[in-house]
């Protein structure tokens, strides 16, 4: 049985290795799935060495999956390639961009082609060897469940017969939304729905979901989370609808700053504002569609207030 302390059983045959974000291993035979291998200078041979414990050995076919494009879940991956001899990358139609081309990735995150200094993430690029698309099946008996809203692509991988979920950035644990206040997504309601439509019906049916960057949750618990993640969505919704009422019209560059100070407990870096920048957006677009705002020129730039 695996003994290392970074690695547990999840259910069944799917083993955790821990960090943020969380890595999930399941063996079956002779191939090895691997779900986000993450970052870290000693992440790859972390992961290596649960895989052949898991394995009881070298894999004979290796599959890594990445949940999105995001270097935190990636870069690992190219370490972890080398150590075991190779293997398949696979990722989400839509994230393939994301995760072979760094330029793609920081103008989807930051809104620009920012320096590797202000991305504080090394700039990794992996080639994917593998398009995966929603409902496609995977070795080990998992499968691709498409969840757009964190990237445009972004899709977890549910194993069926272990009914667990490796939700990656599909669910943030309830400090992670505390301490940032505004959820990073490319599309915050569209993350929305995808908590709704297709995790919460998941966790509700008794699937164990385990997040990228929080704790492992089952039953009501996950159902809890998933709503916590809801509703951070929908305060911030509600946060923008009211400050354009009373104090807009606001810049995006504005809207972040205050928003960053006053929903939650991280400090508004300039990293910090791209990203929030980046997510309010996606809430300004959809309050525009509504027409529950507008966007008005002003001489400090493009702005918006709530529409009467």
């Amino acid at each position: 049985m695996p003994g290392s302390p970074r690695l547990r059983r999840v259910a069944g045959d799917v083993w955790l290795v821990q960090g943020s974000p969380n890595t999930l291993v399941k063996a079956c035979g002779g191939d090895v799935v691997v779900v986000d291998p993450g970052i870290g200078e000693s992440r790859a041979e972390a992961v290596a060495a649960a895989v052949r414990e898991i394995a009881g050995g070298e894999p004979r076919r290796l599959v890594v999956v990445l949940t999105h494009g995001h270097t935190d879940h990636l870069a690992a991956a190219p370490g972890l390639l080398e150590a075991l001899g190779g293997g398949e990358v696979a990722a989400p139609r839509l994230c393939v961009g994301l995760v072979e081309d760094t330029v793609v990735r920081r103008l989807v995150v930051y809104g620009g082609a920012v320096s590797e200094q202000l991305a504080a993430m090394p700039m990794v690029g992996l080639r994917v060897t593998r398009v995966l698309e929603p409902g496609e099946g995977l070795p080990c008996g998992a499968r691709v469940v498409a969840t757009p809203g964190h990237t445009p692509g972004h899709s977890v991988v549910v194993f069926e017969e272990d009914r667990v979920v490796a939700a990656g950035d599909a669910v943030l644990g309830e400090r992670v939304l505390a301490r940032f206040g505004v959820p990073f997504a490319a599309e915050l309601p569209r993350w929305r729905r995808s908590l709704e439509e297709a995790l919460l019906p998941l966790a509700e049916e008794g699937y164990t979901v385990v997040p990228g960057h929080g704790p492992v949750a089952r039953g009501g618990r996950a159902a809890a989370m998933i709503k916590a993640n809801m509703e951070a969505v929908d305060r911030v919704t509600g946060y923008v609808l009211r400050v354009l009422g009373d104090r807009g019209p606001l810049t995006l560059d504005k809207l972040a700053y205050m928003a960053t100070v006053e929903l939650g407990a991280a400090e508004p870096t300039p990293r910090q504002l791209l990203l929030n920048r980046t997510a309010l957006a996606s809430v300004l677009a959809e309050l525009e569609r509504e027409g529950k705002a507008e966007p008005v020129a002003t001489e400090d730039g493009p702005a918006w207030r709530r529409k009467p």
